[in-house]
């Protein structure tokens, strides 16, 4: 019996694994196809979710019943910022893939790093899912997730580069999906 829940804890550890890495199935041919993938985030209001000074706050001025109702849905809307951050993180990889190909190489390696900076964003991403869900069953528990909005923060600038390198007209609709 152990051993079953051992591989099968195993192989669903390989699929995460590689979907993080990988990114979502749609794919991405370039920058223009954004604004179709990718759900927008308001960055400002992620990072007042995350930010530990707010839960501090919030925790000395309400009652503790209060608090964990509040603090219940704050992380309820903070794991729909991330699990949109992990799916844009997703289809950012698939768009640092295609244009890590192009022959300009200064294109090239900042789809390099754009795809890289994507893989990590996701997998951070998905680790703070799990700890959000066990913050939501114990909203007192401390934990702070700043690291995802800063560094999707960073992934959206690495992008609004590329737009601006390619000289995309469109390319505050582009960052406005993100």
């Amino acid at each position: 019996m152990t051993v079953t829940i051992v591989i099968f804890a195993a192989i669903a550890l390989l699929l995460i694994l590689f979907r993080t890495v990988h990114g979502d199935a749609a794919a991405v041919g370039g920058v223009d196809d954004l604004p179709h993938s990718t759900e927008a985030i308001d960055l400002p209001a992620f990072l007042n979710l995350v930010d530990p000074a707010e839960e501090i706050f919030l925790r000395a001025n309400l009652t503790p019943k209060v608090f964990r109702e509040v603090q219940r849905e704050r992380l309820l809307a903070t794991v729909e910022y991330v699990r949109r951050a992990a799916k844009n993180a997703g289809v950012l990889v698939r768009l640092g893939e295609a244009v890590s190909t192009e022959a300009n190489s200064e294109v090239s390696d900042l789809g390099q790093e754009i795809a890289m900076t994507a893989i990590k964003l996701r997998a951070l991403a998905l680790l703070a899912l799990c700890f959000l869900y066990v913050r939501i069953a114990m909203p007192d528990m401390h934990l702070s997730l700043l690291q995802v909005p800063t560094r999707y923060e960073y992934l959206v600038e690495e992008v609004a580069r590329l737009a601006r390198f390619k000289r995309l007209l469109q390319a505050s609709r582009i960052l406005r999906a993100l």
